[in-house]
């Protein structure tokens, strides 16, 4: 036979068989995503002075075959006679020297070798190197983990004996098999220089092209997440694929292919069957269990779980890792395919899976640290009817409460969930269930689940430790009057046991702690501290709030002030954890109202205990709130907005609108303070919108204030003043509105007299006098007093005096602006008021309070003096890079959507100098219309200063309008 007869093609299909090949093979379409691979095949054929052998390795699938094949083709291209093996794997038949000897046409020995000598690898030898003398060769041998020792080990000399000849090689296997005979062979021919061509996974590009191109449409997100599942071996990709246009899992429209079921198609799982049978039955279970625990998994765990030891553990994972099924990695074993770890899975009987669900939730509790992936292993297979499952959500429940409390959360909804009506558990875990949506913050979730409940209760005992509990959780949603009635409501059952009437009784206390008409709780409370027999620290300590809340209202600040402190000290040892009001927080508030502010953060770090004092419930947002107060007294407004709207934020996600509406407040005169008058009004005006207006206790009258503050800076005193009625009425028996600010009562003065209300002036004036007489210790109501009084008797001193005195630079610079207005400018009075005008811009300046230092220079500037803010740089001449502070600001209030004379309102301007500006924003942006202008400044928010205000820090000034809207903005 002559070699052209002995040369044909080698079908794909027609496996175990050798042949010689010099024509091009039949392909199976393109080769997606190996042009590495090719170019290093390529690289074998064309190179003279390189290596002549090449090791190919890769798991089941991964499209060793193909690129063989694409091999071979390219060997044929390039003029060589090809070799192919093929090993029919299937049928265990290896690959021996007389099969290649008889494809060469080699016939065999006439007889058994003398002495028992097999010469088949010289004739071989001899074979291929008179072949290769007409002809360069490419010996193509796949699947070398059938090969018998014979031909390994000829294999290891034939390469280098031969390396004289134009011989290639090409020695192909499967990832991790053949046994130490084959890795000898492969190390041995690496160290003599053979390429080692280990095939990866195809790449996220090739494996879409690779989708692309079977179904004929461009997948959708679904689709490739499904396809990403496959890790990136072709052969399962493509059975996934092929599987769902067979079963109709996949639709097409348009050049579109949409994913329209989530169950594998049969031919993936076949697949993944066909890879699984080599495993023996340990292995077996061994990967099972592996799938349940996720894509990656510890193997302790799975050793606890199949109660074995991680020793004996190791044939069963050595055979997995054979497989390709598994890698390692550092810390842990995944799945290659998440393909084949959901059709292992799938092949798990249903209620096995949720046994073994069950005890993987237990193991890694145990294990520690994935809480998260225990909960969810409990939860999905917890089912009705097996109570040990529920013990188990209890348990675990407990184990993550204080740490994990959303987590916690989860597990006891699904344990109540799926205890029946009649279980007597069911109230316990109604009440666990209460608790663990508190800590997790979830309070409107806990009201509904209490509610609910309540319909089910029969017992009287039940239905008090409920209602308790409700109340508990009303107070932060900013339902103190349905808190209280629900406290009474259990208060008046009978047969109390002493805890519950003991909790009942602090629920009614915090319920109305703020309330202006709680009589009988404050006989209650005195009734409380005096007794001998103490009923709980806890109450004890509620009882002391409610004291001094009271007492703060009526104007003893400094007997509030000693009831708090000695609450802070009793609240770190009462053990109570209800959702309750923490008096650290209440201290430290009082310290900012009268400006003891060392005290009030040292109250912030020691007194609440920090985040863990006060806890994930309902209260979480109060030190947010109290910090930006600090904040805000010390100077940092945009500090205090920051965190006055992470407060808010915080407060919102949790339902707990009173603490909300403390925030809406703080961060309403901060942003006042800074200019940003539509953040004032918004969060000022915007109770309404975030769940209802906050009831009491706590800031109704502070909410207030702030109110008629914005409604003052935006349409002056008359129109602020109607809001005001009910506090001044109230200012004999109330003392809030005067302790919110230091220069609460000075504002409170000048807007009257502005409004033409000079009688509540002068009741403004008597309660600040008498605040400050009641509280001699406390220098900052003496200053608020006399700036009062001194700005309603026009008293010089007394306005010099309450500058010098008061505590914090806002409050100075009132009063020094003030006392420059005051002066009429005349008779060598006019630089006493410049003096004066500069020292309050320069405290207005310490204190952030851009807004009202744009005011002073606006003063100063009709006086022909003119104040800037010297901060030049270098810009350049177009571009956002190029707007002088001026200019950011009044882009910032045009994306708004204010009108120019709103702008000019707002940084005490005229509209002319406004116009001017915005010619100068358009011109050096490029833009020609106030929505493009707005688009930049989303474009550069980052870039914009904290606050739309109207200071300048550049030196860029504009003209001040010819005439003030008001006397006296504050």
């Amino acid at each position: 036979m002559g070699p052209a007869a002995r040369r044909h093609s080698r079908s794909p299909r027609n496996r175990g068989h050798v042949a010689c090949m010099d024509g091009r093979p039949p392909t199976r379409g393109a080769t997606f995503g190996r042009q590495r691979e090719q170019a290093s095949i390529d690289e074998l054929l064309t190179g003279v002075d390189g290596p002549r052998v090449m090791l190919v390795e890769g798991e089941p699938g991964i499209g060793r075959t193909r690129l063989l094949e694409e091999a071979a083709r390219m060997a044929a291209d390039e003029g060589f006679s090809v070799v192919v093996s093929d090993t029919a794997p299937e049928l265990r038949r290896p690959v021996d020297l007389e099969l290649l000897l008889s494809v060469l046409d080699e016939p065999g020995p006439p007889s058994p070798p003398a002495g028992g000598q097999d010469r088949s690898a010289e004739r071989l030898r001899a074979a291929l190197e008179r072949r290769a003398r007409s002809t360069s060769l490419l010996i193509l041998l796949d699947d070398l983990e059938w090969a018998d020792p014979a031909t390994l080990l000829a294999l290891e000399t034939l390469p280098i004996r031969l390396a004289s000849s134009p011989v290639c090689w090409i020695l192909a296997r499967r990832t991790g098999s053949g046994g130490a005979e084959l890795d000898r062979l492969f190390l041995r021919l690496q160290a003599g220089g053979a390429v080692l061509l280990q095939l990866s996974p195809l790449s996220g590009e090739a494996v879409s092209e690779l989708v692309t191109a079977t179904l004929g449409a461009c997948p959708d997100s679904d689709l490739r997440v499904l396809a990403d599942g496959a890790g990136g071996n072709p052969l399962l990709l493509l059975e996934l694929m092929h599987g769902l246009l067979d079963e109709g899992g996949v639709a097409i429209s348009r050049g579109n292919a949409h994913l329209i079921t989530s169950r594998l198609p049969e031919r993936a799982r076949i697949v993944v069957a066909g890879r699984l049978e080599e495993l023996d039955p340990a292995a077996r279970r061994l990967l099972e269990i592996a799938a349940m625990l996720g894509p990656a998994f510890h193997p302790l765990v799975a050793a606890d779980l199949l109660g074995i030891t991680p020793s004996e553990l190791l044939p069963s994972l050595e055979a997995i890792l054979a497989t390709g099924l598994l890698a390692a990695r550092e810390e842990a074993l995944v799945f290659q395919h998440d393909v084949v770890r959901e059709s292992v899975i799938t092949d798990i009987p249903g209620p096995v899976r949720q046994a073994l669900h069950v005890q993987i939730g237990r193991t890694l509790l145990e294990h520690g640290g994935r809480v998260k992936a225990a909960a969810a292993h409990l939860m999905a297979g917890a089912v009705s009817g097996v109570p040990e499952v529920l013990q188990s959500l209890d348990r675990a429940s407990s184990q993550m409460l204080d740490t994990y409390p959303a987590v916690a959360a989860e597990l006891t909804h699904r344990a109540l969930d799926l205890t029946e009506p009649a279980d007597p558990l069911r109230f316990a875990r109604t009440m666990t269930a209460m608790r663990t949506l508190v800590a997790a913050g979830d309070l409107t979730g806990a009201a509904e689940l209490a509610e609910a409940a309540l319909d089910q209760c029969a017992s009287g005992p039940s239905t008090a430790e409920l209602l308790t509990a409700l109340s508990f959780v009303l107070v932060p949603m900013g339902q103190a009057v349905r808190a209280s009635d629900t406290a009474k409501a259990v208060l008046d059952m009978p047969d109390l046991t002493d805890e519950v009437r003991d909790r009942a009784e602090l629920a009614l206390m915090q319920a109305e702690a703020g309330l202006q008409e709680g009589g009988s709780v404050l006989d209650r409370a005195r009734a409380i501290i005096k007794a001998a027999d103490v009923p709980g620290r806890g109450l004890v300590t509620g009882a002391l709030i409610v004291l001094a809340l009271n007492d703060w209202d009526k104007g003893d600040l400094i007997g509030a002030l000693d009831l708090t402190r000695t609450g802070v000290r009793q609240a770190f040892n009462d053990g109570v954890h209800e959702c309750r009001l923490h008096p650290g927080l209440i201290l430290a508030s009082f310290l900012v109202d009268v400006r003891l502010m060392d005290e009030a953060r040292r109250t912030m770090v020691l007194g609440t205990g920090g985040a863990e004092g006060i806890g994930r419930d309902g209260w979480a947002a109060g030190p947010g709130i109290v910090r930006s107060r600090i904040d805000l007294a010390e100077g940092r407004p945009e500090e205090a907005i920051r965190g006055a709207r992470a407060a808010l934020e915080a407060a919102d996600a949790v339902g707990a609108h009173l603490l909300g509406a403390c925030a809406r407040a703080t961060l309403a005169i901060a942003a006042l303070r800074c200019g940003d008058l539509e953040t004032a009004t918004k969060h000022g005006f915007g109770g309404e919108d975030a769940g209802g207006p906050a009831s009491p206790p706590f800031d109704l009258t502070r909410s207030e204030l702030i109110r008629a503050q914005v409604t003052e800076a935006c349409d002056g005193p008359r129109a602020a003043f109607p809001a005001l009625s009910g506090l001044l009425d109230g200012l004999t028996k109330h003392s809030r509105v005067l302790i919110c600010d230091p220069t609460a009562a000075a504002w409170l003065v000048r807007t009257a007299v502005a409004a033409g209300e000079p009688g509540s002036a002068e009741k403004v004036v008597a309660a600040a006098d008498r605040l400050a007489d009641m509280n001699p210790g406390l220098p900052s109501l003496a200053a608020a007093a006399e700036h009062a009084r001194g700005l309603l008797h026009g008293d010089s001193d007394l306005l010099r005096h309450a500058a010098a005195e008061h505590a914090d630079h806002w409050a100075s610079a009132s009063a020094y602006e003030d006392l420059g207005m005051l002066l009429d400018g005349g008779n060598g009075a006019r630089g006493q008021k410049i003096q004066f005008f500069d020292e309050a811009l320069s405290c207005y300046a310490a204190a952030g309070a851009e807004r009202d230092a744009a005011r002073l220079r606006g003063r100063l500037r009709g006086m022909g003096e003119r104040r800037r803010h010297w901060n030049r740089r270098e810009r350049p001449a177009a571009g956002w890079g190029s707007l002088t502070g001026a200019e950011e600001r009044i882009s910032g209030l045009v994306a708004q959507g204010l009108t120019n004379q709103r702008i000019a309102d707002q940084l005490f301007v005229s509209v002319h100098t406004v116009a001017f500006h915005l010619r100068q924003i358009f011109r050096k942006l490029d833009v020609r219309s106030r929505v493009e202008l707005a688009r930049q400044v989303l474009e550069h928010s980052d870039d914009l200063p904290g606050a739309q205000s109207g200071g300048n820090h550049d030196g860029t000034e504009a003209e001040s309008s010819p005439a003030q809207r008001h006397s006296r903005p504050e």
